[in-house]
């Protein structure tokens, strides 16, 4: 899969040990970096923490990267506009985005992302005990097919007045309905959130 992994480097110093063992995990799982600005410039960025960027060089790069991957990792531990953008700029092109943090004292647990109503967002407090298995969940369900299949469903006269009547009462469609129930099924399924940690 093809893969922009972002996060911003204020206080890459104090991350950094965080960002390269998620940016190996992907490449060990045989995925692709679109830009890999860490393996590439990380150093760099590390001993010249104050240096000036071409902003816009580096704005046109990420977009690019966006645009030619499949989904987006994002580590957000840090909060800052570069990569709130991002996890922005990648919903807008409907595309799935982990987005990735460690709990830490400031931690808020309402900011905006919190706020963000998407099927293609997900908000993941990790460790270093767990951050596998996230990453492992979010890129086998990203690449299910995301396309509409149709299913012929026989329902019982209840279950039909049911959804006949909820059509009318929320304003959705019956398959609006039923998808929405069976994604709430999905979400809270354990077992099939280990299904898809394996590889």
């Amino acid at each position: 899969m093809k893969i922009w992994f972002g996060t911003t480097t204020l206080n890459y110093k104090v991350y950094k040990d965080y960002y390269l063992k998620i940016r190996q995990y992907l490449l060990d799982q045989g995925h692709v970096l679109t830009d890999d600005w860490i393996g590439e410039c990380g150093k760099w960025i590390e001993d010249n923490p104050q240096s000036r960027r071409d902003i816009k060089d580096v704005y046109r790069h990420v977009l690019h990267a966006i645009d030619t991957a499949d989904v987006s990792v994002i580590e957000f531990t840090v909060p800052n506009f570069s990569t709130s953008h991002q996890i922005t700029y990648t919903l807008q092109q409907h595309k799935p985005v982990l987005v990735l943090r460690l709990k830490r004292e400031n931690t808020f647990p309402d900011s905006y992302i919190e706020a963000l109503d998407s099927p293609y967002l997900t908000l993941k407090t990790y460790t270093l005990v767990n951050y596998k298995d996230i990453i492992a969940e979010f890129l086998n369900y990203s690449s299910l097919e995301d396309g509409d299949g149709r299913y012929n469903i026989v329902l019982k006269k209840r279950q039909k007045y049911f959804l006949d009547w909820a059509a009318s009462k929320y304003k959705k469609s019956r398959s609006e309905i039923i998808r929405d129930l069976l994604n709430e099924q999905m979400t809270h399924d354990s077992r099939f959130k280990l299904y898809l940690q394996k590889p």
